[in-house]
């Protein structure tokens, strides 16, 4: 008969405080700014889905980098989206389509789901690494990629300013069931950002997430919002959060998820 090791528990300080991220191991960051790639490369991952062979397309536009996610943290929304399963899911902020298509993927993969996108899809400015800005009609070239993609019949669009549609919309969604999972990544100033959340939060399940991009302002051109409200959801928000703070690949722009549980 084996014996079992009496384990002492540890002792637990009376006060915890959390470390700033730049004290983290696991925080990869360029050394060297010359290592800064042009483009996003695709992670090597195979399928013939209309919406893989759309997203292919999508990042080897020009207007893709750095603004749309990394195929990388494409992959990690879509597998957040797909063990997730939620029912009613929001996406503030679409830019060109790249995570509209990685969730709306995963939504095809869940029974009776469907995502309301909100973004005022004005023009794109050029900017740092990306020589080429865009001033067309963005919602008309989303719902097109998100035709070919196969995936129409699960997204909804809601062009303009997205606290203000999100309101307009808080009925129909409690309606639908309440929000099961929302992904912010549209105005990333603190007011927009918070704005966001607020409009969001009311009609937010218990048990529902919130994921945020862009939560290291350092590393992701120094916006602000969403590392904002990524650490004060708990202060600012009328529910209770757990939070988890992932690094992404390969550049760390930076990747939060709130969970709320009260």
């Amino acid at each position: 008969m084996n014996e079992r090791a009496a384990i002492v528990a540890p002792a637990i300080p009376r006060n915890k405080y959390a470390l700033p991220p730049v004290s983290l191991r696991f925080m990869p960051r360029l050394a060297d700014i010359a290592e800064h790639p042009a483009a996003w490369a695709w992670p090597g991952a195979q399928s013939d889905r209309p919406w893989v062979n759309e997203l292919r397309r999508l990042y080897e536009e020009p207007l893709s980098f750095p603004a749309s996610m990394s195929p990388q943290c494409g992959l990690l929304l879509h597998s957040l989206i797909l063990n997730m399963r939620p029912r009613v899911t929001v996406e503030v902020g679409s830019f060109i389509g790249a995570s509209t298509l990685w969730i709306a993927g995963a939504l095809r993969e869940c029974p009776v789901s469907q995502l309301q996108t909100f973004d005022d899809f004005g023009p794109v400015a050029a900017g740092p690494w990306r020589e080429t800005g865009f001033g067309g009609d963005r919602l008309d070239v989303v719902r097109q990629r998100v035709a070919r993609a196969g995936l129409a019949d699960l997204v909804s669009f809601h062009p303009g300013d997205s606290g203000t549609r999100l309101l307009g919309m808080r009925e129909h969604l409690r309606a639908l069931g309440g929000v099961d999972a929302a992904f912010i990544d549209g105005d990333h100033s603190i007011a927009g950002a918070t704005r966001d959340f607020w409009a969001i939060e009311p009609v937010l399940n218990t048990g529902g997430y919130v994921m945020l991009h862009d939560t290291i302002p350092d590393q992701c051109g120094g916006h602000e919002g969403p590392r904002y409200v990524l650490d004060r959801a708990n202060e600012i928000g009328q529910g209770l959060y757990e939070r988890c703070d992932l690094h992404l690949s390969p550049l760390n722009y930076g990747f939060g998820i709130l969970r709320r549980i009260g």
